[in-house]
């Protein structure tokens, strides 16, 4: 297994160096001598002369075999084409496809090298390779080699060494197998056998080769793009082969290989050898019949008609009339039913207000009508109506393959009800993020009498797979935040649509409105890449131990040695400074180091925790009291952030003329900027306010954050802003603003920026994933927050001078929804009267 993930993953990280290797053995192989008496067939010596095996073919009983044999390949090739296109994305079904055309086009032109006499035989190569292809294998390939988790070339190479084993031992049984066919002594029969072994080893040689070089590459090309991703989660446990199978497989190769030598071994000296003259025949000796053997080649004649035929029917059903059906899959056991679904009428997903009896199909009423279906996972049908078995009998399956992929719901849910598999690891052990969060609703919804709550909480079309290990555990579902968009807002010169998720009615109206005024003048900002920062809490016996420390970090060469214990542990993180606070003989050492684009805390942590192991060595008496000394300080109101800063520090411009206040703000600059220095500084002044100096910038970075995958509860130290206002112009009658945010904790790598919908929307902005320089597109989104703060600050300023804040949240800010006057909540006796508000 380790073998074939390294070479797996040498393959998917060394794309082109593999690509062009194989298609330089290609060309090679090629370019071999066809004319060479060792390349000639040993039942036809010419070139291509019309001797009894190439004769054959148009004999009226081979025609009619011949032709039943390329109908029956087209006809496999539709069926494994067809159950590719309900189980897998069509893009997969493209690269497949890709895969074994790619194959067959080695095999074939191998067969014209090494085979050019049998002109026949090379004509019927792309059917043989149609029969022994096994395209699903490419599939299942493709599948788990771009299922979510580590790098690209670690997944190739998990995928190949899954898939590779199993593969080998497939193609050499089948070898073996069809090279009986081989010692039968017919000659053509020989002949397709001997062809069908080699497209065999061809398609095994591309699998293992070519195969993972190309798909890493095409997964970099489509990196992001979910149309490109599979249509379910890969689960490993659907690539692992049946240990009994695998082992009748190898007795069964080992009795074919022993008829092979059997057959084969040179037991007497009289075998195998039949002197006689052979026939040769140079291009010179007859023009004519090499003629006629063309001629006969593509002549059109009835069973080239039936092919045809069948091949152009196969296609118009696949382009036309595949569509019309609807596969429904079953997640549990993989049992595929047809629906066919009405032409030509597309019925709404949701109605509003309509109180009609017609018949909605809403994911909702799917999950009410039945929300814990208990299927088998087996894809028999007979398994489907089966009694639950026993608890010893499910147990026993469960340790012994190690999961529970042949366990039905209600036998998981039984197991876990008995602590033998913990509930927060069911995606693990089934294999299915799917099927995991389905029966953890309804074991939790069981154990808490909250069904019908669980079951109004939506589940399905969602990607779980990212979420596993990274955004959060014990899933039970997800909640769906609306998402509207701000804009456009011109920012050093490039509009952009801000997408904002909130639940705040006006907020995205509110913020709209600021960018209309700020118009094409735009906004101008300037960010500085502060870095993230981590403060643990060390403790030394007493201050003077604790002032050599201090003494010793601040040392340059010391600093240097930290600096290269904290660099090592990432390929972004670099250390900065180390800031260090004092509170008797404790210190605080505050890391600040940048961190590329991801927002950083888990790269600082880490570092921070390798350089306190350098520093123990020099104070052994020193006591790591806590990683996080809250000195950093991370999601808290601090007056250290404000004044050092973390993360980004960013600061924006911009002048809004006269004409704009009057037309869009209906004010002037005086009273805006009057407005502000009275609320915005003074007012927060007197409350003590840390970082307070704006009237909501908390708003905008939240809805943000939220939309873009970022870390929701960042936004207490993210949302520190110094919003400034001044009359400007000639006239004095423009108003120049300023919004200064020096801790603006933000990334676009990791965390959430990995789930479908947050990604998206830094898809929309132009800064999802790492940018060509460091830090360049988490720079790029922490200048786009702070510009939307800017237009927000306008716009709830203009509203408060113009007193239509109460009147714009009535409006954009209250359910329509008709409440009951009042209701009766009973509990014990006690009714409690809530009064309409």
């Amino acid at each position: 297994m380790k073998v074939w993930g390294a070479h797996g993953e040498f393959c998917a990280r060394h794309q082109w160096e593999v690509i062009v290797a194989t298609l330089a053995l290609l060309a090679c192989a090629a370019s071999v001598e066809r004319n060479g008496p060792g390349n000639r067939s040993e039942h036809c010596a010419g070139w291509a002369r019309a001797c009894p095996g190439l004769e054959a073919e148009y004999q009226a009983a081979d025609a009619v075999i011949m032709t039943f044999v390329r109908c029956a390949a087209l006809l496999y090739a539709y069926y494994q084409i067809s159950n590719l296109h309900k189980i897998a994305s069509k893009y997969l079904l493209i690269i497949a496809g890709v895969f074994s055309t790619f194959a067959s086009f080695i095999f074939t032109s191998a067969v014209a090298s090494l085979f050019w006499s049998e002109l026949a035989s090379i004509k019927d190569a792309p059917f043989l390779f149609l029969l022994v292809a096994d395209v699903a294998r490419g599939a299942r390939m493709a599948k788990a080699g771009w299922s979510a988790g580590e790098d690209q070339g670690k997944r190739v190479g998990r995928a190949l060494a899954l898939l590779g084993p199993t593969a080998t031992l497939d193609t050499l049984l089948a070898v073996l197998l069809v090279g009986v066919g081989a010692l039968s002594g017919v000659p053509r029969l020989e002949h397709m056998c001997t062809f069908a072994c080699l497209a065999l080893l061809v398609d095994y040689l591309v699998f293992v080769t070519f195969y993972p070089a190309c798909l890493s590459l095409v997964a970099d090309f489509a990196s992001g793009r979910k149309e490109m991703s599979p249509d379910s989660p890969f689960s490993e446990a659907d690539l692992k082969p049946n240990p009994v199978v695998q082992r009748v497989k190898m007795i069964m190769a080992a009795g074919l290989l022993c008829v092979h030598l059997t057959s084969r071994w040179p037991w007497s000296s009289d075998n195998g050898i039949i002197e006689g003259p052979i026939d040769t025949l140079t291009p010179s000796t007859n023009d004519n019949i090499l003629l006629h053997s063309y001629i006969k080649w593509f002549s059109v004649s009835a069973d080239y008609i039936v092919i045809a035929t069948l091949l152009c029917a196969l296609i118009i059903k696949f382009v036309f009339f595949e569509e019309q059906r609807n596969w429904v899959i079953d997640m549990n056991d993989m049992t595929v039913k047809e629906v066919v679904q009405e032409p030509a009428r597309n019925k709404p997903k949701f109605s509003v207000g309509d109180d009609s009896n017609s018949e909605v199909s809403t994911q909702t009423e799917g999950v009410l009508e039945d929300e814990w279906p208990t299927l088998s996972p087996s894809s028999s049908a007979a398994k489907l109506n089966s009694k639950k078995r026993p608890m010893a009998e499910c147990l026993e399956i469960y340790r012994s393959e190690g999961a529970c992929n042949s366990l039905s719901d209600e036998e998981v849910v039984m197991l876990v009800e008995q602590s033998h598999i913990p509930l927060h690891r069911l995606e693990a052990v089934l294999g299915d993020p799917l099927r995991g969060v389905r029966l953890r609703r309804k074991v939790v919804g069981s154990r808490f009498q909250t069904e019908l709550a669980i079951k109004q909480l939506p589940y399905l079309n969602y990607d779980y797979s990212k979420v596993l290990n990274a955004c959060c555990e014990n899933v039970i579902g997800y909640v769906g935040v609306p998402v509207g968009y701000a804009g456009p807002l011109v920012v050093d010169g490039k509009p952009y649509m801000i997408p904002m998720a909130t639940t705040e009615g006006a907020l995205v109206a509110s913020t709209n409105r600021g960018a209309k005024a700020i118009g094409s003048r735009g906004v101008t900002s300037v960010v500085e890449d502060v870095g993230m920062t981590r403060a643990p809490a060390i403790k030394l016996p007493n201050v003077v131990r604790a002032h050599e420390c201090r003494q010793w970090i601040d040392n340059k060469d010391n600093y240097a040695l930290i600096k290269e214990a904290f660099d090592s542990t990432s390929r972004f993180a670099r250390l900065q400074e180390i800031h260090i606070g004092v509170d008797g003989a404790t210190l605080y050492l505050r890391f600040r180091a940048t961190t590329g684009d991801a927002m950083g805390m888990n790269m600082v942590s880490k570092g921070a925790e390798n350089a306190l192991k350098l520093l123990k060595n020099y104070f052994p008496d020193m006591e790591v009291i806590s990683l996080s000394g809250n000195y950093c300080s991370d999601k808290k109101a601090a007056a250290i952030n404000w004044v050092k800063g973390r993360g980004k520090r960013v600061v924006c411009e911009t002048t809004i003329s006269h004409d704009s206040l009057r037309t869009i703000f209906k004010t002037d600059a005086k009273t805006l900027a009057r407005c502000n220095k009275i609320k915005n500084l003074s007012g927060s002044a007197l409350a003590g306010s840390i970082g307070g100096n704006n009237a909501h910038a908390a708003n905008m970075v939240t809805a943000i954050y939220i939309a873009t995958g970022q870390d929701p509860a960042q936004n207490v130290t993210s949302s520190n802003c110094s919003t400034n206002m001044e009359v400007c112009g000639e006239n004095g009658e423009d108003l120049y603003v300023t919004c200064t945010m020096p801790s603006l904790e933000v990334g676009t790598v990791g965390g959430g920026t990995i789930l479908t919908g947050q990604g998206a929307c830094l898809d929309i902005l132009g800064v999802k994933g790492a940018g060509a320089r460091p830090a360049e597109n988490s720079a790029r989104l922490a200048s786009l927050i702070c510009a939307t703060v800017l237009a927000g600050e306008l716009s709830l300023m203009a509203a408060l001078v113009n007193s239509d804040l109460v009147k714009s949240h009535m409006r954009h800010n209250r359910s329509t929804v008709n409440v009951q006057a009042s209701c009766n909540l009973q509990n014990d006796g006690i009714t409690l009267k809530v009064p309409t508000l």
